[in-house]
């Protein structure tokens, strides 16, 4: 999304073409702000980077229209994280795929982070430590995933149980479950 900065009177642009040129702005912003996290989360429910872009784009659309259509606007970054999750989730069954050892180890690449230049013994203790977390977090159940994902990106429990369109109890034992399947897989 590209925001075009011109210098217009306001008498020329009037209120309607100011209030256009503000949600623009608005939604530049939150775009800005949301797309790494969201393109993550994506990676994470098994898009393709493909997929994530398509799915981020058809995400702004929906919310210009929403703001447009003077849409509420308490909780943008949860109202964004649901309906990208929702539009990756539908998409998802249509292609009728799961997740695929190729897509997690995506995923984890994206979300890693390496030094600048890490040694080969630090390059080979940090895959072997992704490995096991890899193999750790296969052992989840989906929303066990879901729920960690979203929770790593700093959603509170009610934001996760508002974007996967669950209760907040059943977000709260998902993630007591997986953190506990976790710390079992890690240590046994």
């Amino acid at each position: 999304m590209v925001s075009v900065g011109l210098c217009v009177p306001t008498t020329i642009l009037g209120q309607e073409g100011q209030r256009t040129l503000k949600l623009e702005e608005k939604i530049t912003q939150i775009f800005d702000e949301l797309r790494e996290p969201i393109y993550r989360y994506l990676l994470c429910l098994s898009a393709s980077p493909t997929e994530a872009d398509e799915i981020i784009q058809e995400t702004f659309l929906r919310l210009y229209r929403h703001l447009n259509a003077g849409g509420r606007e308490d909780n943008l970054r949860g109202w964004v994280f649901r309906v990208a999750h929702n539009i990756g989730i539908n998409e998802f069954k249509k292609r009728n795929r799961l997740f695929s050892i190729a897509r997690r180890e995506t995923c984890e690449l994206e979300m890693s982070t390496a030094d600048p230049q890490p040694g080969p013994e630090e390059l080979l203790l940090r895959r072997e430590k992704m490995a096991s977390i890899h193999a750790a977090i296969s052992t989840l159940s989906e929303q066990q995933r879901q729920c960690l994902y979203l929770r790593a990106e700093g959603f509170r429990y009610r934001e996760i149980a508002e974007i996967l369109e669950v209760t907040i109890s059943t977000v709260a034992e998902s993630l007591r479950r997986a953190i506990k399947k976790l710390i079992r897989e890690s240590h046994g």
